[in-house]
């Protein structure tokens, strides 16, 4: 491996490679297996990864640790809080200056596969100048623009907000829509005022600590001029239509985007603006950055999808170390990170490295003013406490039921839940609580709230061959020694945030023979193992009334299978509610 620094760890793997205490250069006859390497990628095509890293390095042995919940990000940071890290380590949220992950993972600054990696991207992830974590795809939220109505008017995009106005004029002149803004959740409305104001104040050195300032309850926004002069700026962008509700669907953010690509609006704020060669049109599209007052601050906001990293555990072990340095190798890779994702979400994403081609991409057009650096984070962890009730008030203002004022009242009034972010706490874990287990208390919450006699909850482990396709609907992970929040029984609940608990009436004998047979998911024929939660023995004649968590096709053509109309997550917080401590031993039902 090369290294652009000496490390203490590579000089003790180069003296073990040099006396032949490792396999380089034996054959595959002579070789031990290598000890696995645990890799976790939820929701990626992680045959096809193993497929790229076995074409150079057909000694590496990957293990995969899974996760198919609907928690991602939330499971990955309690995974990080408890250190109980798989070898090639994954998060979903990382900032430097946020997150302090150097007690639990290797600087990576030093190796060779860093140069693969755009410089800005690379500046972004820097702490002090090491490298824990490194970003893999990404994504740009901008404003979507009609190249094709633009051209027919004679108009170019703006470069600058100056330049949007003008354009706003020429446009109600022409009897043309401005603008079309996605107003489904408030969470969108939230990300408005945060993008337009990153072309502004929150763009700057000042506005950075702001955010910290905000978030640590030591300033707000009503007595910080940035931020003021800021809501000021947003008001502008409202007054000239950029910021118009009155003709998007406030229900489905879908259909609004479908009737921007009708082709009678010049441009489209919100989450979904990726669009590609439509089959609904002959319009073309393009995406440019929120627009600062002189075009000098332009950005699009950054939205990094996963971030990697090596388990600094591997320290201690050189032999697993020389592995999992292949592995992140192949990762820092265009070959490797692409064939972690289906071909879609590649085109509708950008790769961090140098050689990666964005000509068959969103970004085509502006792939070069992205890898300059002209990007912003994504604002959310940490606000949350803010998110929805400012995002509310903020689609009150676009629908002119509010004023700017009011928008930045809200942001004060909402400090102290921010600062004293204190989520509800229904029970508190005094020990690790496997995944076998978890599905056991599962099980019991599931039958106590149906009324049902027993339950079918199935795994999320990972099986080869299915792709992406891995069970969704089954206890995914585990918990771990904390207080126990509504996201935390989120990361283990089959049912997630809002769906309903299934239940089917079987027979003793249809209930063992499931069991063994086990889920389905994917229709492969490869199935995912069922836990049987039961406080009694079955007798195979008798029906009994099952809640269940993975139904197959078969399984749902064979019985009828009924819904309660119990959203899972209420019956769970009643459920774990009832444990002043939860352990291991609670999962049992006598």
């Amino acid at each position: 491996m090369k290294i652009k620094k000496v490390q203490a760890i590579c000089l003790v793997l180069t003296c073990i490679a040099a006396t032949g205490l490792i396999g380089c250069g034996k054959t595959d006859e002579m070789s031990e297996e290598h000890e696995a390497i645990t890799f976790m990628a939820p929701y990626l095509e992680v045959d096809s990864f193993i497929e790229e890293v076995h074409k150079t390095y057909p000694e590496v042995n990957l293990e995969v640790i899974t996760y198919n919940g609907a928690n991602t990000t939330t499971y990955l940071q309690n995974m990080l809080e408890a250190d109980d890290l798989p070898d090639i380590c994954t998060q979903t949220f990382y900032k430097p200056d946020v997150v302090d992950v150097s007690d639990k993972m290797i600087d990576l600054s030093g190796y060779d596969f860093t140069d693969n990696y755009v410089e800005s991207r690379l500046k972004e992830v820097s702490d002090d100048g090491a490298l824990y974590m490194l970003p893999s795809l990404y994504n740009c939220y901008g404003i979507t623009y009609n190249k094709t109505l633009l051209e027919q008017h004679g108009w170019k995009p703006p470069t600058s907000f100056t330049e949007l106005e003008e354009l706003a004029d020429k446009a109600k002149e022409a009897g043309v829509t401005l603008c079309m803004a996605q107003i489904q959740y408030p969470g969108s409305a939230f990300q408005y005022i945060c993008n337009i104001a990153d072309a502004g104040f929150l763009g700057t050195l000042s506005g950075k600590q702001w955010q910290k300032d905000y978030l640590s309850g030591k300033a707000n926004v009503s007595d910080t001029e940035g931020m003021m002069d800021s809501m000021e700026y947003i008001q502008k962008w409202k007054d000239i239509g950029m910021l118009d509700s009155s003709n998007s669907d406030p229900t489905d953010d879908g259909k609004t985007k479908e009737a921007f690509i009708k082709g009678k609006s010049l441009f489209l704020l919100g989450p979904q603006n990726g669009i590609m060669d439509s089959e609904d049109t002959m319009d073309k599209f393009g995406l440019m950055p929120y627009l600062s007052e002189d075009g000098s601050k332009n950005v699009f906001i950054l939205n990094v999808n996963r971030f990697y990293g090596l388990n600094k555990k591997l320290e201690n072990n050189p032999e697993k170390l020389e592995d999992a340095l292949k592995v992140m190798k192949v990762l820092s890779t265009v070959e490797g990170t692409s064939a972690l994702y289906p071909e879609s979400t590649l085109k509708a994403g950008l790769l961090p490295f140098k050689d990666a081609k964005a000509y068959d991409t969103f970004y085509a057009d502006i792939s070069d003013f992205i890898n300059a650096g002209n990007t912003t984070p994504f604002i959310y962890s940490g606000w949350e406490n803010t998110i929805v009730n400012t995002g509310n008030k903020m689609l009150e203002f676009m629908q002119d039921k509010a004023s700017i004022k009011d928008v930045a009242d809200q942001l004060d009034e909402d400090q102290e839940s921010v600062v004293n972010n204190q989520p509800e706490v229904f029970t508190t874990a005094t020990e690790e609580i496997s995944q076998e287990s978890c599905a056991k208390l599962v099980g019991r919450c599931f039958a106590e709230a149906t009324g049902s006699d027993i339950a079918l909850i199935s795994l999320g482990t990972w099986i080869s061959g299915n792709g992406t396709n891995q069970n969704n609907g089954g206890v995914s992970g585990k918990l771990y020694a904390k207080n126990i929040t509504d996201y935390d029984i989120c990361t283990i609940l089959p049912t997630g945030w809002s769906q309903t608990i299934q239940t089917v009436r079987l027979t003793g004998k249809q209930i063992q023979d499931l069991y063994k047979e086990g889920y389905d998911a994917a229709g492969t024929g490869n199935n995912y193992p069922y836990v049987l939660v039961s406080p009694m023995e079955l007798e195979d004649e008798k029906t009994y009334q099952v809640a269940i968590s993975g139904i197959s096709e078969k399984l749902a053509s064979e019985a009828e299978v009924t819904d309660s109309g119990i959203v899972g997550m209420d019956a769970a917080k009643e459920f774990f509610g009832q444990f002043k401590s939860l352990s291991e031993a609670d999962a049992e039902w006598k």
